[in-house]
């Protein structure tokens, strides 16, 4: 579950994965990465395997005081 006062939280992923979205609207972005991304409940993002052995460093946060939680699942 990610804060309820908008703080982002850091994720270090080290494999493919799939970032499901419940209970709210959720903002995710990479670490050197320009682009943002929002996601409505229900959507998914989709991580490749991440380039090198140290993966990918995400930053997530839920927008206003809604109950936001992120899933990881494995890639289809």
């Amino acid at each position: 579950m990610l804060p309820t006062d908008g703080r982002p939280v850091t994720l270090r992923l080290r494999r493919p994965v799939r970032l499901r979205v419940f209970g709210g609207r959720a903002w995710i972005t990479r670490a050197g990465c320009a682009d943002d991304h929002w996601l409505e409940p229900g959507q998914v993002f989709e991580l490749p395997a991440p380039p090198t052995w140290f993966g990918w460093r995400i930053f997530a946060s839920g927008e206003g005081a809604s109950l936001v939680t992120l899933r990881a699942e494995p890639p289809i």
